[in-house]
């Protein structure tokens, strides 16, 4: 059940970390930086071959801006400035070659660690190439240093930590960010990304409540409900999980499976007529033995005989088994319409010679309309079975008696 919760329900679109496009901005927002922390700032060749590679990168030529940092970078021996390093990163990035762009990104931050946008795309970079840890890492570095600190940034590094499977990292972040202390309504893929969490955790109890934190703020998700209702399953609260799932179906179009999964758990929660109701949906004109199967038994137990005969009968017509002629017989049987019953455990034998049982049982539908003849010539065929030669014999036995002291005047079949 949890490898369906977390593949079918959490469908994560991919995380946005930011990458820094303006580069104007980052250069300012640098340099103030730099003077403010009196490090080494940018000389006048520095300026103009940042300021040229941004030019390109803002009409997308992404090439020129690569060409034009990296030739700077090889004419200084590869002794420059972070934010050309940092530039040159961005060239790549954009470019949609994060491998590129990431040994810049490093080196930039080797150069210079006080720089929040500098981790911020380092972290964009390893989270593309799929080093999820990597990426969460350094995103919580360039939350620190950020002025002010971003819910937004500890989000996607907690769903860096989630695709590298490392949910006790990305708890404490989510949880934080949700219950912050400023009274603000936290997003709701903060919460998901948290009931996700608490699944792999395999925190119950915490994933439960969320989900109804999470159904009060968005109540027409139906993936809410598909959760609650498998949440309830894993509790054996099968009545609050077939309720659950009944909304979940009113809001989208279910499924065939989900709608033989709500006829299991009325099933299960004790409500067989409701069970039947879903299970007789699934039946449509294809007529599946399983379906009937699973129909008429939901109505027996309901007690809705005539309707479990009826369903039966369809079955039979259309794609007949020996398990729906055995369910139809016994129906009927229990009807007392044994003149039926008895042609539905004849043509049960028919179909499975050495079902003993079947033999049995058409004896006694035959005994019960008087049809001796019959009867014992079915239960001398069931007296050739193991299991069954003790009851069969038995009854024999008895209509020899019977015979005896109520002679026979004309035929009784």
């Amino acid at each position: 059940m949890k490898a369906f919760m977390k593949k079918k329900f959490f469908g994560y679109r991919s995380v946005s970390v930011y990458l820094i496009v303006a580069l104007a901005i980052v250069m300012v927002v640098g340099e103030r930086a730099v003077a403010a922390d009196d490090k080494p700032k940018l000389t006048k060749a520095e300026r103009k071959v940042v300021h040229a590679a941004q030019e390109a990168m803002t009409t997308k030529r992404y090439s020129n801006a690569q060409k034009i940092l990296s030739d700077f970078i090889a004419a200084s021996d590869d002794k420059v400035h972070y934010l050309v390093e940092f530039s040159l990163g961005n060239a790549w990035a954009l470019d949609n070659q994060s491998d590129k762009a990431l040994p810049h990104y490093q080196t930039a931050a080797a150069l210079y660690a006080s720089d929040a946008a500098v981790w911020q795309n380092l972290g964009k970079a390893y989270y593309e190439l799929a080093r999820y840890g990597e990426a969460g890492d350094c995103l919580l570095k360039a939350n620190a240093l950020a002025s002010p600190p971003s819910s937004t940034m500890v989000y996607q590094a907690a769903v860096a930590y989630i695709q590298a499977k490392r949910p006790k990292d990305a708890r404490p972040l989510l949880e934080n960010i949700v219950n912050g202390e400023d009274g603000s309504q936290p997003d709701p893929a903060w919460l998901e990304a948290l009931l996700k969490v608490y699944i792999d955790l395999d925190q119950k109890d915490k994933a439960l409540g969320l989900t109804r934190k999470l159904i009060s703020k968005k109540g027409q998700d139906p993936r809410l409900w598909q959760m609650l209702t498998h949440l309830y399953i894993e509790r054996k609260a099968y009545n609050k999980a077939a309720a659950a799932l009944e909304i979940k179906t009113s809001l989208a179009e279910p499924s065939l499976e989900e709608i033989e999964r709500l006829g299991d758990l009325y099933r299960m929660a004790g409500v067989p007529l409701k069970a039947a109701r879903q299970y007789e949906k699934l039946i449509g004109d294809a007529h599946s033995p399983k379906n009937v199967e699973k129909t008429a038994s939901a109505y027996l137990a309901a007690r809705r005989m005539d309707t479990a005969i009826d369903i039966l009968k369809r079955g039979v017509d259309r794609k007949p088994t020996f398990r729906l002629w055995w369910m139809l017989a016994g129906a009927l049987y229990e009807c007392e319409d044994f003149t039926e019953a008895m042609h539905a455990f004849d043509e049960c034998s028919r179909r499975n010679p050495k079902h003993a049982q079947a033999y049995l049982m058409k004896g006694y539908c035959a005994l019960r309309l008087d049809l001796l003849t019959d009867a014992e010539a079915a239960f001398t065929k069931a007296a050739d079975f193991p299991k069954q030669r003790a009851e069969a014999e038995q009854r024999l036995e008895e209509l020899v008696r019977y015979r005896s002291s109520n002679p026979i005047t004309g035929p009784t079949s």
